[in-house]
């Protein structure tokens, strides 16, 4: 019997994109895979910082629980107030 998927971890957190802090609301999924923790998920923010996020592909997120970690920002269309990423590092 397969396990039911978690539900996602949502909040507002802040984004900085060189040593510039933004507000984001984001929606990621912790994963296991072989024993290391990461996460995948999306942003929504201003259009222009998430623009800038893609660009510079990795950034600091900050979790509303206190967490904070690198990540890659993989996917975002021009002008869209969304972007989408994956953990850069071990989340554990």
């Amino acid at each position: 019997m397969a396990r039911q998927p978690k539900p996602p971890h949502v909040g507002q957190g802040e984004l900085t994109i060189a040593r510039q802090v933004h507000p984001v609301t984001f929606s990621l999924h912790y994963l296991d895979n072989r024993g290391l923790r990461s996460a995948k998920g999306g942003l929504t923010g201003a259009p222009e910082a998430m623009r800038e996020a893609f660009r510079r592909g990795r950034v600091h997120l900050a979790l509303d629980d206190g967490k904070g970690f690198e990540v890659a920002i993989v996917a975002h269309a021009e002008g869209s107030a969304t972007a989408y990423f994956e953990s850069a590092v071990d989340i554990r």
